[in-house]
C-alpha cells in the first residue's frame, strides 16, 4: 500500500482497512483467471510428460552470510525419485 508504519499506527481500524480495500482492488486482475479447455489440455500434457521422464538428480548453490555479502559455499545434489 505504500504506507509507513507511523501512518498505519495513526490511521483507525476503519482507515485502514478502506485502503487496503482500495489497494486490493486495484492490484487485482479484472480477468476471471480460469483457464481455457486447450490450456488445460496442454498443461495436463506436460504433466504426463515429466511424470514419464526417469529419476534423476537436482542440485542447488548454497550460499553462507559473510557481513552483508552472500558467499557461495557449496552445491547440495537431490536424488529425485
Amino acid at each position: 500500500m505504500g504506507w509507513d508504519v507511523h501512518a498505519v499506527k495513526r490511521s483507525s481500524v476503519w482507515e485502514f482497512f478502506s485502503a487496503w480495500q482500495g489497494y486490493v482492488e486495484a492490484n487485482t486482475p479484472k480477468q476471471s483467471g480460469k483457464l481455457s479447455e486447450d490450456e488445460k489440455d496442454r498443461i495436463w500434457e506436460r504433466m504426463q510428460e515429466l511424470d514419464a521422464t526417469p529419476p534423476g538428480q537436482l542440485s542447488t548453490q548454497t550460499y553462507t552470510l559473510d557481513g552483508l555479502r552472500l558467499v557461495p559455499a557449496a552445491i547440495v545434489t537431490f536424488e529425485v525419485l
